[in-house]
């Protein structure tokens, strides 16, 4: 007889859009692995590294600004998150793309609140579920703001738009948003660096790995 943990799985990956997710992260785990067979990713690295090196000490400063105006665009955040972690190391990479996931989370929160409301509401108002989602902010923020951070029913970018429509705070939209900030990029930016030595020199910490591609599909 399967245990009830194996029955749950189950029952969790019968859901099409779960199954796909796992379909993706490991198509996008076997593609790393064939490209790094396949093309030379330190010469690629190095032409990237010396192009954001020579701003020197601003190098983390204006990859935080190309971060931000990708976002505010609706460009998906995570390539820049897993290129910090090649750029400027685990450590640095990492809280050079905390920098950037709140600074991005910002001008999206204050335009929807203060300048274009009426334009963004009038959009994002006739999206299927958002109404639920805005009355569980404003009733429940401190559960609320991480679940929708962590649950991706909208993209990161889509997010920091649609949460200044709700009636929650500037201060607790900021912190409840650093509660999935801080752990995600750790995750993704560490998991990032533990994947690039499992393809470029065969040692893998398979969970960190697997967590970084989870955090992917988020961001």
């Amino acid at each position: 007889m399967p245990s009830e943990k194996t029955v749950h799985v189950r029952q969790w990956l019968k859901h099409g859009k779960h199954r796909n997710r796992v379909l993706l992260i490991l198509l996008i785990i076997v593609a790393l692995f064939v490209t790094a067979r396949l093309v030379d990713i330190d010469q690629y690295l190095r032409l990237v590294r010396r192009w954001v090196w020579q701003f020197g000490s601003w190098g983390t400063t204006v990859y935080v600004v190309l971060c931000t105006g990708a976002t505010l665009m609706f460009f998906p955040g995570s390539p820049f998150t897993i290129l910090a972690s090649f750029l400027f190391g685990s450590v640095k990479g990492f809280f050079t793309m905390v920098a950037a996931t709140t600074v991005s989370a910002t001008p999206g929160f204050l335009a929807a609140r203060y300048i274009a409301r009426d334009a963004l509401e009038e959009r994002i108002m006739k999206i299927e579920g958002f109404k639920r989602v805005k009355t569980m902010v404003e009733e429940n923020y401190w559960f609320a703001i991480p679940f929708v951070r962590l649950v991706p029913f909208f993209p990161f970018s889509f997010n920091n738009y649609a949460l200044g429509l709700t009636r929650t705070s500037f201060r607790k939209y900021f912190l409840m948003s650093q509660f999935v900030f801080i752990p995600m990029n750790a995750l993704m930016v560490f998991g990032a660096n533990t994947l690039y030595s499992a393809l470029t020199g065969g040692e893998i910490s398979w969970w960190m790995a697997g967590g970084s591609l989870v955090g992917v599909t988020h961001y």
